[in-house]
């Protein structure tokens, strides 16, 4: 729809020998998820599907990654998408490594990473973790990091644990008992409750503040082009309030960007509604909280990251994010 009103708009400008105002063109953008469709960027699906985007005059193109963070900031700084999703482990490390991009929305405020267990493991602190094995996806994986941290903040070295890679068979390596925990994101929690199985849960919001996901921008982007960094993330804003006022009707929406999950629809709502539950601060009437970038702790965040040796050097706080494209 958006490509074919475009060309029409720009066939009257050939004929009448003059560009299309830049008010009335659709810009293209493309914003790269950091996995495979989820029900967890949903803010994103609902912002296109209400015409949110089209409002402020984009064409928003979703892509995704199967490589988690570092993947899609990579793509972002290469200028192969315009922006980026994921955790803020991610631009902590991009910026050790000189990558330029820059966190320009929170878009999920409570981290939703958990270290989980069978009851009959006994597993109930970092401490009871000690000389275990762990599966988590990768070495370089958002939960691996989390872990390490948590175990550091906890007083312990994390080579008295046995990481475990599993890839996508973390559940199967905890169901199975091939390891005594696996590292997790909010999905597998859900999809391990919805197979019947009981677990205990150490969540590493109770150790760290990293682990909040936002959208990225490059800072070519923000130099350059400041106000369509300034529309997506406005657009993006209102998809994640509707997403959120509107549970059902955002998984609906969902399943229009990943009609293969129509099958498994009671899973993605529960995954939906447990975001909704755990993934928010709220005030005293129950409502989400939106914050801004600078209200996390980035120097303690990229302090624990230096110290269990995941980034070798530190970078100014000030270029890791900016609070002013937040909407008003």
């Amino acid at each position: 729809m958006y490509e074919t009103d475009r060309r029409e708009r720009e066939i009257v400008s050939e004929r009448n020998n003059i560009e299309p105002p830049l008010e009335n063109k659709i810009i293209d953008v493309t914003v790269m998820m950091p996995f495979v469709p989820l029900p967890l960027w949903s803010p994103f699906y609902c912002a296109s599907d209400q015409g949110y985007y089209a409002d402020e005059g984009l064409n928003v193109i979703i892509t995704y990654s199967s490589y988690g963070t570092m993947d899609s900031l990579k793509q972002l700084a290469a200028k192969k998408v315009d922006f980026g999703y994921g955790g803020d482990e991610g631009v902590i490390i991009a910026k050790s490594q000189d990558i330029p991009v820059v966190a320009v929305h929170k878009t999920i405020n409570r981290a939703p990473f958990y270290i989980l267990s069978k009851p009959e493991k006994n597993i109930m602190k970092p401490e009871d973790l000690i000389g275990k094995k762990i599966a988590t996806p990768g070495a370089g994986a958002t939960v691996t990091i989390l872990t390490k941290v948590v175990l550091n903040k906890a007083g312990l070295d994390y080579n008295d644990v046995e990481f475990v890679f599993a890839g996508a068979g973390i559940i199967p390596a905890l169901i199975q008992d091939q390891v005594d925990a696996m590292t997790g994101y909010l999905p597998q929690k859900v999809i391990i409750k919805n197979m019947g199985q009981t677990v205990n849960m150490i969540h590493t919001g109770d150790y760290t503040d990293l682990g909040k996901i936002y959208i990225f921008a490059n800072e070519k982007m923000i130099q350059e082009n400041p106000e369509v960094v300034r529309k997506f993330v406005a657009a993006t804003q209102k998809g994640l309030e509707y997403s959120i006022s509107h549970p059902e009707e955002a998984i609906d929406i969902y399943l229009k960007f990943n009609p293969d999950a129509a099958k498994d629809k009671n899973v993605s709502s529960a995954i939906w509604n447990a975001m909704l539950e755990e993934g928010f601060d709220k005030d005293t009437n129950g409502n989400p909280i939106f914050r801004l970038p600078s209200e996390d702790n980035w120097t303690e965040k990229q302090d624990q990251m230096f110290d269990v040796g995941i980034i070798d050097k530190k970078t100014p706080i000030e270029e890791m994010y900016t609070d002013k494209f937040f909407p008003n």
